[in-house]
């Protein structure tokens, strides 16, 4: 199934490609859009589904619940948020619509910055997203050719996204847990791990001991990380102690299902990264001479494994918000 096979009415920007990557374990992987979405984890038990994330608005999970239905009679037991950012939660309500008895799961870390951050970020799109549309009104009015036709579309999406967000009924975790919660099934353990700070304070990872599959939402995706919750001096940390874990599969937050070799490149980028924004800063080199010797060093080993998706989410663009972020917390 090709990546635009399964999506929302009228197309938009909820696109999935739905893969198997083990025995009863499936992804909707999001295809790179306007306005993110995240990937979708798919556990089927002998008594129902569990769902890992819910993308960033009601519309693209209610994609996902139409597959559902077309791919098991059985309800949606356990939804789990990996952690509090918008493209992994606001496709929560969807759910206890659908199947009224669905649990909502994330650790408590997650879910007090949901509360405390998210909603509060919530309100910002509602006001932020109307000068974002202004602006792409002006910039279709002044473009020609394809240029013009792919602002058409994403003034197209944010104005959608603006009605979305403006009706959005915030659906928090009912259950929440510490650090570990393990779930048995007839045939299959689930284990929900808190593993320590990476691309938030909280991230949760999903791993499937006898499937060896693990789900890691953003503390591992197919690009340049976002750090700007996030903790990259316990970045490598954390997943050191996700690689003493027995997997062979990793379902990313973004991005296609991986191997292990993907989980070498990407810590040794978070590595090379912070290493060399300390040396930097050690020497007493300015912000600015450290976004330009960093990227200069780095570029030749990892510039070109994380622009497998082109221009979107440059590396460029992405390791100067890295090394600004890690400057401040060095610095």
């Amino acid at each position: 199934m090709d990546c635009c096979a399964h999506e929302g009415p009228g197309g938009g920007d909820a696109r999935f490609d739905f893969q198997k990557v083990a025995d009863g374990v499936h992804v909707a992987v999001a295809a790179p859009a306007y306005k993110v979405n995240c990937n979708t984890a798919i556990i089927e038990n002998d008594d129902g589904l569990m769902v890992v994330d819910t993308h960033s608005k009601p519309s693209a999970a209610k994609v996902i619940v139409e597959r559902l239905r077309q791919m098991s009679s059985k309800p949606v037991r356990y939804v789990v948020n990996t952690h509090f950012h918008w493209d992994h939660w606001h496709g929560n309500e969807v759910y206890p619509q659908a199947y009224p008895h669905a649990e909502i799961v994330t650790n408590d870390i997650t879910r007090e910055a949901m509360v405390k951050k998210g909603l509060k970020r919530i309100q910002d799109h509602v006001r932020q997203v109307p000068a974002e549309i202004k602006k792409l009104e002006a910039d279709v009015a002044a473009a020609r050719g394809d240029a013009r036709t792919r602002l058409e579309n994403d003034l197209r999406l944010a104005r959608a996204y603006l009605d979305e967000v403006t009706g959005l009924k915030p659906a928090l975790p009912t259950l929440a847990f510490e650090r570990t919660m393990k779930l048995y099934r007839r045939d299959r353990e689930i284990q929900l791990l808190h593993l320590g700070r990476a691309h938030t304070e909280g991230d949760v990872f999903v791993y499937l001991p006898k499937e060896k599959v693990v789900i890691t939402g953003d503390a591992m995706i197919g690009w340049t990380p976002y750090m700007g919750d996030g903790y990259p001096e316990d970045w490598v940390g954390t997943l050191d102690r996700l690689a003493a874990l027995d997997f062979t599969h990793i379902i990313m937050g973004h991005g296609d299902p991986c191997g292990r070799e993907w989980l070498t490149v990407f810590r040794g980028y978070v590595h090379a990264m912070v290493e060399g924004v300390r040396r930097e800063v050690a020497a007493g080199a300015t912000l600015d001479e450290v976004k330009q010797r960093v990227p200069a060093a780095l570029a030749g080993t990892y510039e070109k494994p994380f622009s497998k998706y082109g221009d979107y989410r440059p590396w460029r663009t992405g390791i100067l918000a890295n090394i600004e972020r890690t400057y401040a917390m060095v610095s």
